[in-house]
């Protein structure tokens, strides 16, 4: 997706909030006091919705959205940004693009970080640490290639 499609998707906040009403309730959710599926409207001025019973959603809740005061449209943006800049996208860059303070785009970088962290269910646990490594294969290519008369030295990993 390029900006021009991202901009003209996500336009305003009531936009966004509507995507995160299909993804977690669906197209037509499940009222959950009236036991059946049912329409919900959006009440206005707050992002809530309610179905025919007067029963009330908040798509919102139990998200990182949940006590945000920053619109909607800056979370979706900056995770766009963030997947799809391939250098990756630092705090002090987000802090210009969104006219958000230093502090607000960290902790959205955070937020949006973790979340990522917990798509698959799979983490990366106690330390790790990689750069250029070179495991296995033959020797050539090696900074260090040992003679043959040489004892080779130990790698010691941890």
């Amino acid at each position: 997706m390029i900006l021009k499609e991202f901009l003209a998707k996500y336009s305003s906040s009531e936009a966004c909030l509507q995507k995160i009403m299909s993804i977690r309730f669906g197209f037509k959710p499940y009222c959950g006091e009236c036991k059946r599926r049912r329409s919900f409207k959006k009440m206005k001025d707050r992002p809530v919705y309610q179905c025919g019973g007067g029963h009330q959603v908040s798509p919102l809740a139990g998200t990182v959205f949940e006590k945000t005061t920053t619109p909607l449209q800056y979370w979706f943006y900056a995770m766009w940004l963030m997947t799809a800049t391939r250098g990756g996208i630092s705090a002090k860059q987000l802090e210009r693009e969104l006219g958000v303070t230093y502090k607000t785009a960290w902790r959205m970088m955070k937020q949006i970080r973790i979340l990522m962290g917990k798509r698959d269910g799979r983490k990366l646990n106690g330390v790790v640490e990689v750069d250029e490594s070179f495991f296995g294969g033959r020797g050539t290519n090696r900074k260090y290639v040992p003679h043959f008369n040489e004892k080779p030295k130990d790698i010691i990993m941890e």
